[in-house]
């Protein structure tokens, strides 16, 4: 094979494993919420506690998950938050506004966010970037869930970003939460817990499926450019072979 021949046919070569590079960038489960748990306020103690921690268990980033339930109930379980068999659920009562909030910081006190808890986890993934946070949200059955996420870095540096869902959710999908978009400086390269706030209006009932972190799944410009490059030289190796067989 030529010399010009083996350049082009390289070029494709490390095309081809830039490309599966990028579509094997492995995200990060934060939490499938395979692992049992249940809080309710008021609680009914210790049946179903006003928060916990679960763990460790590998399915969890960090090993263990803390959950809290808080708001404006009068009775018994008006707020309930409820990991079971990969789901969670949420809900509030009738005339209740409550909150629940989840916790991924290692092995600690589930009423406290221990901000080095995780160690300095890379939350990009390093050489392929990740760049968002997705949840599976499942439904909502009325407007107004709102989630919040807050990210600590391991020199106390914090940054949040919310949404809120402006209509009901009947059918499952995913909401994207950009690390460009958070607000603050924490480091997404040393991040030492995660929080995520679930927030409703009374009588929502809102179910999640996993919490995990990705990047975009579009080509990459640089691995575009390349692939371009690559099947433009074999175009031009095409047209010259045929001028020299005129």
């Amino acid at each position: 094979m030529k010399t010009h021949q083996k350049y082009i046919f390289s070029l494709l070569a490390t095309t081809a494993m830039l490309g599966a590079g990028s579509a094997q960038a492995a995200p990060i489960v934060i939490d499938d919420f395979s692992v049992g748990q249940d809080v309710g306020f008021q609680p009914i103690d210790p049946v179903i506690p006003s928060n916990s921690q679960v763990g460790p268990d590998g399915s969890i980033l960090g090993g263990f998950r803390d959950m809290e339930v808080m708001g404006d109930a009068d009775g018994l379980i008006e707020t309930r938050m409820q990991a079971t068999g990969g789901v969670l659920n949420f809900s509030n009562n009738v005339e209740t506004n409550g909150t629940g909030m989840i916790v991924w910081d290692g092995d600690d006190d589930p009423t406290v966010v221990d901000e080095d808890g995780l160690g300095g986890i890379d939350l990009t993934g390093g050489v392929w970037p990740l760049d968002r946070i997705l949840v599976e949200i499942i439904s909502a059955d009325l407007p107004g869930l709102e989630l919040e996420f807050t990210i600590y870095d391991l020199d106390s540096n914090v940054s949040t970003l919310s949404q809120t869902f402006a209509q009901a959710i009947t059918t499952p999908e995913t909401a994207t939460f950009l690390f460009d978009d958070f607000s603050g400086t924490a480091d997404f390269t040393n991040v030492g817990a995660i929080k995520l706030e679930i927030d409703g209006p009374p009588e929502i009932d809102a179910q999640f499926d996993m919490i995990k972190v990705e990047k975009r799944r579009v080509p990459e410009p640089f691995t575009s450019l390349w692939t371009l490059a690559g099947v433009s030289a074999l175009g031009g190796l095409s047209v010259k072979k045929k001028s020299l067989q005129q």
